[in-house]
């Protein structure tokens, strides 16, 4: 019965955080996935993307559980839109090791356009992994 009511809350919250995610593009506001128990090391990955004077700052957070967590590894991908599909600009990569991750990197001299951050984590436990990829919103410049 836990479990059950324990799925419905966050099925609950996805839906409230789901608003979050088309709001006001002036705001800054992340992305945030709250992982429900499709992932077994996983409580929660943001992707977030900021685009000021043709400057990009990518952050990435990443919260494994503290008790089975021991490593994640964060790869950012920053993205341009080409016509219906998205371009490679760059990407860094950064291995973590601990269960909790916060991961800033930027990128200047931007040409105009509209960009996003694809943020891929690896969250371990020991030798074992899940690999978990999210998105921002877009950014323009």
């Amino acid at each position: 019965m836990r479990r059950i009511i324990a799925i419905m809350l966050s099925f609950v919250m996805t839906l409230g955080m789901s608003t979050t995610a088309f709001a006001d593009p002036e705001e800054e506001t992340p992305v945030v996935i709250e992982i429900t128990e499709d992932y077994l090391y996983t409580n929660k990955i943001s992707s977030d993307l900021s685009i000021s004077n043709h400057t990009a700052t990518c952050k990435s957070v990443v919260r494994g559980d503290s008790s089975l967590a021991t490593k994640v590894v964060i790869t950012q991908t920053l993205q341009k839109k080409n016509g219906n599909s998205w371009t490679y600009v760059t990407s860094w990569s950064k291995t973590f090791n601990t269960w909790y991750a916060i991961y800033t990197t930027s990128k200047s001299s931007l040409s105009s356009g509209t960009y996003r951050l694809k943020t891929v984590a690896k969250v371990y436990s020991g030798n074992n992994y899940e690999t978990i990829t999210v998105y921002s919103r877009t950014a323009s410049c």
